[in-house]
């Protein structure tokens, strides 16, 4: 049974447009990577989003200033063989917190079968697949498959195909993101957050209920939690401001408990 809680954040939600959604996920800080996709192929280009999705924590800096531009300008050249992908991000890597673990992570996943694949797959094959491709990369990388970073990376894989012009495919058994401005937020709204799963569950319950209004998938919702997670109640205002839709941000501000 949905909570009461998830129902009223669900219908203040279900009052932003699809096409706005969608303006909401190209303020991502992955979506700076999109220039990528036409000079690399879909295929190049899937493998570099889940490569950096599996190694986004413990940045240096914002993930939309310290990260993302970073690796986009670095991927200038066009890589000729996962290989070469390799070397050119382990430059990278090297010079990032917790370089040891991030280079072995790089490696286990460029090394796979998986990545082989996905080097040459076109979006049609990776959004029928895409579920299956879920749990490959969890078994690949020997995590949970609702660890964030593999949930994490799997968001960047369906960007990537959002980025090609492709929607239909299923994001909705795979689970939101906990990271701390996800948390964050969800505290703040008055959730009990024990742990991660509370989290999870959470969402999964709000995403459950928007979907009856509106076709909209995990992508989207974490995609607007993050961004605002940490913002004030007059910041949430401004930025659905920005959206057009200055009514949502103030209801929006009105469930935030702090």
């Amino acid at each position: 049974m949905i909570s009461e809680k998830a129902s009223k954040l669900a219908f203040i939600l279900s009052k932003i447009p699809i096409h706005v959604w969608g303006k909401i996920i190209e303020k991502e800080p992955e979506w700076q990577m999109k220039e990528l996709i036409d000079r690399f192929g879909f295929g190049k280009f899937a493998v570099v989003m889940v490569a950096a999705g599996l190694n986004d924590f413990q940045l240096k800096g914002k993930a939309e200033v310290a990260y993302w531009p970073r690796l986009r300008k670095i991927l200038e050249k066009t890589p000729r063989d996962l290989k070469e992908l390799e070397n050119t991000l382990a430059g990278f890597y090297s010079n990032e917190r917790l370089p040891t673990l991030k280079l072995k992570r790089l490696k286990r996943f460029l090394s796979s079968n998986l990545a082989t694949r996905l080097w040459k797959s076109d979006p049609e094959e990776v959004a029928g697949n895409f579920i299956s491709i879920w749990y490959e990369l969890a078994a690949t990388m020997k995590q949970s498959r609702n660890a964030k970073t593999i949930a994490f990376a799997m968001k960047c894989l369906g960007i990537a195909l959002l980025m090609a012009g492709v929607s239909d495919f299923d994001f909705e058994k795979i689970p939101i993101p906990v990271d701390y401005r996800v948390k964050t937020f969800t505290e703040r709204i008055g959730v009990r957050v024990e742990s991660d799963d509370d989290v999870r569950t959470f969402w999964n319950e709000v995403l459950d209920d928007l979907r009856k209004h509106i076709p909209v998938n995990m992508i989207h919702l974490d995609s607007l939690i993050w961004q605002i997670g940490t913002l004030s109640k007059t910041e949430i205002v401004d930025y659905f401001v920005k959206l057009g839709l200055e009514s949502v941000g103030e209801e929006l501000a009105e469930v935030v408990e702090k």
